[in-house]
């Protein structure tokens, strides 16, 4: 719960960021006039809402970006056990383009998009696939900025490219002299397309690179882990920043403009792009739902149960206070009756009696349980 509770925070931050959003809206404002209704998934010891409109975004919503990216990992291990378990191996495919702190993060992506059709479509590249028997990939699409790095290059948006391959060859064939001879030929082919879009030639230390299973495998099991710091632009990287790092570094100080200029260009320029690429034809060869990104933010826990409903006063009265985490909180921790507890204080608190944010605080560590 202590990472949902962040989320929300990081959200209300997006909201001030992009105040006419759907994201500024999201998990507010009822949906369909239905109830609030709040749930908790024993499995996990979690809480959360239903009957809240949501905006599905997985770049500007921290909330939603969550939720849809735990999903999807689902989605991607299952695919990889079964390509394995029907003798196949899976690879991870990187590939990064030069950058320079002049470039608009639009300008980037509309070229890395040309070269990116180039190379799929390059008959040399199309030989290496199919000698690593490649079926199909799903490709992720990153995003990094080195604002704070001493060479400062700007934004840095790149791929990453799970590749299901292993069908009809050999697997021993996936060793280290293979594996390199097939990441040079892709990288020569990688670096002529992008220097074909006008992005310039990549360094062959950076611009390509194709692991084994073993990093394939790391990568999807960490997607959509917030402990693990999930996806591409929700984690904290390790060198730069990614869009979410923007939203904290603003929520610790409100005087870094720059970081909300930067996660406001992110969210225009992603919006409506797909995190996730499937290949024509992969996601019905390993039977996996067709469903948006919406759907499945909306998606409620087949295991989860209901707690209780809160009344339109009592949802209102918890805007006002800014306690939608504080309620999944107490719910998750201390049950429905402390949260009915928590509504009567608040209830008084919007009515305006005398209330600040340190007896909110107080509040809120009366109803919950003591750590052992």
């Amino acid at each position: 719960m202590d990472t949902r509770v962040a989320r929300f925070s990081l959200q209300s931050v997006a909201r001030s960021i992009l105040p006419k959003s759907r994201t500024a809206k999201c998990l507010r404002i009822r949906a369909y006039n239905s109830d609030v209704q709040v749930w908790k998934h024993h499995e996990h010891g979690t809480a959360a809402y239903a009957g809240l409109q949501t905006c599905g975004s997985v770049w500007a919503c921290p909330v939603c970006a969550a939720k849809v990216a735990e999903r999807r990992r689902v989605e991607l291990q299952s695919a990889m056990a079964t390509h394995k378990a029907q003798g196949g191996a899976v690879t991870l495919l990187t590939l990064t383009t030069p950058h320079q702190k002049v470039d608009s993060l639009s300008s980037l992506l509309d070229r890395q998009s040309k070269a990116l059709a180039r190379f799929w479509a390059d008959r040399a590249v199309k030989d290496v696939f199919k000698e690593m028997g490649t079926i199909g990939h799903v490709r992720a699409l990153e995003v990094t900025h080195g604002r704070r790095s001493p060479t400062n290059n700007g934004w840095h948006p790149h791929y990453h490219c799970l590749m299901f391959c292993g069908s009809g060859v050999d697997l021993s064939r996936f060793n280290g002299p293979q594996m390199k001879d097939w990441q040079v030929r892709l990288y020569l082919r990688w670096a002529a397309c992008c220097v074909k879009s006008g992005l310039g030639e990549p360094s062959y230390e950076h611009g390509l690179k194709l692991d084994d299973g073993t990093k394939a495998g790391n990568y999807a099991a960490k997607w959509g882990l917030e402990d693990e710091m999930t996806k591409g632009h929700t984690k904290k990287a390790l060198h730069g920043e990614t869009p979410f790092d923007f939203l904290r570094a603003y929520f610790a100080d409100g005087t870094d403009r720059q970081a909300a200029a930067l996660f406001q260009e992110f969210a225009e320029t992603f919006k409506g792009k797909r995190q996730l690429s499937w290949s024509r034809g992969l996601k019905a060869l390993f039977a996996i739902e067709e469903a948006s990104d919406e759907e499945l933010s909306n998606r409620v826990e087949e295991s989860a149960v209901l707690l209780g409903l809160l009344t339109v006063d009592q949802w209102r009265d918890v805007l006002k206070v800014d306690g939608r985490a504080t309620v999944l909180e107490i719910a998750a921790r201390s049950g429905w009756h402390e949260v009915q507890r928590y509504l009567w204080f608040i209830e008084g608190a919007a009515k305006g009696a005398h209330f600040d944010l340190e007896m909110l605080a107080e509040a809120r560590a009366l109803l919950l349980p003591v750590p052992s």
